[in-house]
């Protein structure tokens, strides 16, 4: 079966609203119809009483032509069957319309089924007659449909008014509805300024609310990319710069030593051009703007472990010692290639700041409320002015003494904020730079 969809909410209003009051005119007029009919019976029957009580008084003769009725009604003959006889049972008097009742007569009220119609008798005797008065019961139907039809009428002839009525309340209660979504489609594809929610109803008002809060997201997650975006370009601009100027010492190379030392340079300009290009891709897949990492228990000290792995060559390069100190498993809502990529950069930046044969400690500590991941180094640590601006993109402290992007720890925040975490920068015992960074517990 199919199935008529409406989605205009006002055609949807309209349709409800003007099905209740038509749902009410029914039941009302139902309810009415039964209550006039028992009303109207008890009317009827009292007329019934009545009219046998008048004819009841012994003065009629018998004839064969019908006798005026006292007390009748004008229109008797055809509303009532009256018939009378003596004691004896002979007739003295039976209507105009010639309709007789069935044999036996029952002394007070009854229903009585004679050919298609019902009709209610009332029979009473005295000592000289026995009278009998019947009616339609179709009389009283009438009657009572036409007492509905007076009352429910009316609602019936408004129904047109009430119809415009209730189209003009909706229209009036969706025009701030029409207005934002005017305001929606005349805007530029750049425009993600709030939508106005003024005079909007309690229902939709949420809607529009959670409907700025998402401009807003997308606002945010435009400019960040837009700015990212800038300064990648810059970023990547000097090492390319610096690669085109090594190649060109490598073509004039005089000399096996002198070519032996251009390409040197060279590769360790495409290193870092490497390791820059590996960030920038990191951070955009990590940014703000990116969707959200899919969480679940996973083993910080297993991601550490990898990520100690991979920094290996570069620590042995300059001859670091790396130490890793905690317990064998720890368990941190995360995702295992992003805890990596951050343990991975926190050892980067402290490889890269510590001089050759010093060393860089990595320490997990699991409290009841908290894991610590806390690298420290033996370099010569960041001023603590300069400490919060180091997590801004593509900065340098102004002493910083080894080259980079300015990405790493930058990155490292954006990865902890996506794991509910916290990074802290402090003083490592000894010297140097601690790098704190603080998971919320998984209950247990």
């Amino acid at each position: 079966m199919m199935r008529l969809a409406i989605t205009s909410l006002r055609a949807r209003l309209l349709l409800f609203l003007l099905g209740a009051i038509f749902a009410a005119a029914l039941i009302q007029a139902g309810a009415a119809y039964r209550g006039t009919l028992a009303q109207t019976d008890q009317l009827y029957d009292a007329q019934l009483r009545s009219t046998a009580l008048s004819l009841s008084d012994g003065n009629l003769q018998l004839n064969n032509t019908p006798l005026p009725v006292p007390g009748a009604p004008a229109n008797s003959v055809d509303n009532l069957i009256i018939q009378i006889w003596t004691v004896d049972g002979v007739q003295l008097y039976r209507s105009a319309s010639g309709r007789l009742l069935p044999d036996p007569v029952r002394l007070g009220f009854s229903t009585v089924q004679t050919g298609d119609a019902t009709y209610r008798v009332y029979a009473m005797s005295t000592p000289l007659q026995v009278t009998q008065v019947a009616q339609d019961m179709r009389v009283r139907r009438l009657t009572a449909r036409g007492l509905v039809l007076r009352s429910v009428g009316p609602t019936l002839v408004m129904a047109p008014i009430l119809m415009l009525v209730v189209w003009w309340v909706v229209s009036l209660s969706l025009q701030p509805v029409e207005r934002a979504r005017t305001q929606l489609a005349m805007r530029q594809p750049d425009d993600l300024s709030p939508v106005s929610d003024d005079g909007l109803p309690d229902e939709i008002l949420p809607l529009m609310q959670e409907l700025n809060l998402l401009l807003e997201r997308v606002r945010q997650a435009f400019a960040s990319q837009q700015q990212f975006v800038g300064d990648a370009a810059h970023e990547l601009r000097t090492p390319l710069a610096a690669l085109q100027l090594q190649l060109q010492s490598l073509r004039r190379a005089a000399d096996d030593a002198t070519r032996e030392q251009a390409i040197g340079r060279l590769g360790e300009g495409v290193a870092r051009a490497t390791r820059l290009i590996e960030q920038l891709l990191s951070m955009a897949r990590h940014d703000g703007g990116a969707p959200h990492l899919q969480l679940a228990p996973t083993d910080l000290v297993q991601a550490v472990r990898e990520a100690v792995s991979q920094a290996l060559p570069q620590a042995n390069a300059k001859r670091i010692d790396i130490a890793l100190e905690g317990p064998d498993t720890t368990m941190v809502d995360g995702q295992a290639d992003a805890l990596v990529l951050l343990a991975r950069n926190l050892l980067d930046n402290a490889i890269k700041y510590t001089p050759e044969e010093g060393s860089v400690h990595i320490a997990i500590v699991d409290t009841e409320n908290s894991v610590s991941l806390i690298v420290d180094d033996t370099g010569p640590g960041i001023r603590p002015g300069e400490r919060e601006r180091v997590f801004d993109r593509f900065y340098r402290g102004a002493d910083a003494g080894a080259s980079g992007s300015g990405l790493g720890l930058a990155l490292v925040r954006t990865l902890a904020g996506r794991h509910d975490a916290t990074v802290m920068l402090e003083d490592a015992p000894g010297g140097g730079l601690r790098a704190r960074v603080v998971f919320p517990s998984i209950s247990k």
